[in-house]
Formats: C-alpha cells, sequence, structure tokens
C-alpha cells in the first residue's frame, strides 16, 4: 500500500528575492492528485483578479519514497509569487482562493476532517517550526507576545517577537488529529524617523 503525504505551499512576496510577506502552508494524509493538475491549480492562483496577465511566480514540485519498513511516499509543492504590491481588496482577493484551493486540495485526501483541538503548546511548536523554516530564524529565538484561541474554528493565532526587532504572526488549524500550520506572516518593523 503507497501512503502519500502531501506539502502546499504558497509565499506571497514582493519580489522573487525577497522574504514572503505571508506563507500559507497545507499538509495532507492519503493525497489523491495527479501531480500536473495541483501544478495547473497552483498556477492559476498567479492570475489576480482584473490582471492583465499573471504574477512573477515560480513553481517547483519534489517527490520522494521511503521504504524503511512501511513504504510511503510523499510530495512537495511551492509556489512563490509576487504580490506585485497588491493591497487592501487584492490581497483579500489572493487569501480567498488560496483557501478555495486548499479546501479543494483537502477533499482529495483522507485528511478532510478536522479532528480534536490539540494543546496550544503543540500549535506554538508547530508555528515555531514552520515560521524558523520560512524566515531563517531559531525558532527557540521567537518569544510568544499573543495568543488567541477560536474554538469554534478549532485554530489558535499566534504572535511572535524576535530579538533582531522582527515580528511574526501565525494561524495553526487542526487537520485528522495532527496540527497544521495554515498561515503565518512577518511584520516589518516601523521605520525611525530622523
Amino acid at each position: 500500500m503507497e501512503y502519500v503525504t502531501a506539502t502546499f505551499i504558497v509565499k506571497i512576496t514582493d519580489h522573487p528575492t525577497s522574504e514572503p510577506d505571508e506563507v500559507w502552508v497545507l499538509s495532507l494524509d492519503s493525497f489523491q492528485m495527479p501531480a500536473d493538475y495541483v501544478i495547473k491549480e497552483l498556477q492559476a492562483l498567479t492570475w489576480l483578479r482584473g490582471a492583465a496577465c499573471p504574477a512573477m511566480s515560480q513553481i517547483s514540485s519534489q517527490q520522494g519514497i521511503t521504504n524503511w519498513g512501511a513504504s510511503s511516499s510523499s510530495m512537495e509543492f511551492v509556489l512563490a509569487m509576487s504580490s506585485n504590491g497588491a493591497g487592501g481588496v487584492a490581497a483579500v482577493a489572493v487569501a480567498g482562493a488560496v483557501k478555495a484551493l486548499y479546501s479543494k486540495l483537502r477533499e482529495r485526501s483522507q485528511g478532510d476532517r478536522w479532528g480534536d483541538v490539540v494543546s496550544e503548546e503543540t500549535a506554538i511548536a508547530v508555528a515555531k517550526q514552520r515560521i524558523a523554516s520560512q524566515y531563517g530564524v531559531e525558532g527557540s529565538n521567537l518569544v510568544p507576545s499573543r495568543s488567541e484561541t477560536d474554538a469554534g474554528n478549532r485554530s489558535f493565532q499566534f504572535a511572535f517577537s524576535h530579538p533582531d526587532g522582527r515580528s511574526f504572526g501565525a494561524e495553526v488549524g487542526i487537520l485528522k488529529n495532527a496540527p497544521t500550520c495554515m498561515r503565518i506572516w512577518r511584520q516589518v518593523a516601523p521605520k525611525q524617523s530622523d
């Protein structure tokens, strides 16, 4: 039996060479969809509403197979996309499109049922790990500064401060009894005036 885990990462940035402003992450178990279809769905996200051409973007995918006792495979898809300075309504539209795509992808897996809420400590650990992987900071240096629990949506929202002055945020949800970081972002410190 082949057991497929899939991770989908959408990075929104001002320019392809800069750190992402926002990252959407979804991890699924027993995912059933051809890679070509996923790539087409990710490409569709780059056409911002009303735009004459797609946003600057890069899509990458990788697959892995593990044979250690039981066989399993994994897939990861990453879309890095320029926001082209899109703010306000355009940013809301991009967020809505990502949520809709992730909902569609979730339906193609066995990981589509929300499980029981995990502890806040576990959710914080997942958030720190995701922030560290996307922004090149040590997770142990991230200090929680705010925490909110949304029992209705079975999710947590956190704010973290870092010793270098940067602030980060994370929204962590529960998917099939395991936490999955749904969205992380960085907050730029306001510039000091002379």
